[in-house]
């Protein structure tokens, strides 16, 4: 049995997911902070409630975004999905090189067990997951609260990560930027917790507890683990 197993987050711990969300969706012609893309966003997630699993579902904005415009129809919502996932998978995949997170993670911690845990739909998530590990070695697990049909912090898919990994908690490393949604529910259930404030700081009202390691940049993984 390993004595650590890695539980990764994915958007803003691996990469800078809102600089490629902003990226695919200005290469679609949507500007992202517009009146209607956020008018958008904000209905379908109204509509379906907080912590939906479906309320961060990119086509979903698409066409209610279209439909607000009188320019809906099934092609043109298809066709505008395809392009922003080709336009996020590039910006992924170009940040992943630029990070040097190949080498850090196909060579360093190439052994180690992993399990990511995220808080969005599966076919997103995958769409990421190949642009940085297209042959699926790297990363050979995820989990999805779609599939889960609950959200992060619900310790649910922690426990899921560590039946997959089937490893005790202790031997647990989760890895998150967010301090309630991934630090909290690994610390309730006893895994090492460590912070990434590489893409996302700490809001001022937020205090890292007690137990929490803070790593400025995910290279600092190497010396730790």
């Amino acid at each position: 049995m390993p004595k650590v197993c890695l539980v990764l987050d994915l958007d803003d711990t691996l990469y800078d997911a809102e600089a490629a969300y902003g990226y695919a969706l200005r290469s679609v012609g949507i500007d992202p902070s517009s009146a209607d893309f956020v008018n958008a966003r904000q209905t379908i997630k109204s509509r379906l409630g907080e912590g939906h699993v479906g309320a961060r579902n990119r086509i979903l904005y698409f066409k209610q975004f279209l439909d607000s415009q009188s320019k809906y129809s099934h092609p043109a919502v298809l066709e505008l999905i395809e392009d922003y996932e080709k336009y996020l998978s590039d910006h992924i995949k170009n940040q992943w090189e630029l990070l040097g997170r190949r080498r850090l993670f196909e060579q360093s911690l190439n052994k180690i067990p992993k399990v990511i845990v995220t808080n969005e739909n599966l076919r997103t998530q995958m769409v990421k997951l190949r642009a940085i590990d297209p042959t699926g070695r790297v990363f050979p697990q995820v989990i999805t609260s779609e599939e889960m049909g609950v959200e992060k912090p619900h310790l649910s898919l922690f426990q899921q990560a560590i039946k997959i990994l089937n490893c005790e908690p202790k031997d647990c490393v989760m890895v998150g930027d967010s301090l309630d949604t991934d630090m909290a529910p690994a610390l309730k259930l006893g895994m090492r917790s460590f912070l990434t404030t590489e893409f996302r700081k700490p809001k001022d009202n937020e205090i890292v507890s007690e137990g929490v390691q803070v790593l400025s940049c995910l290279d600092q993984l190497e010396k730790i683990l």
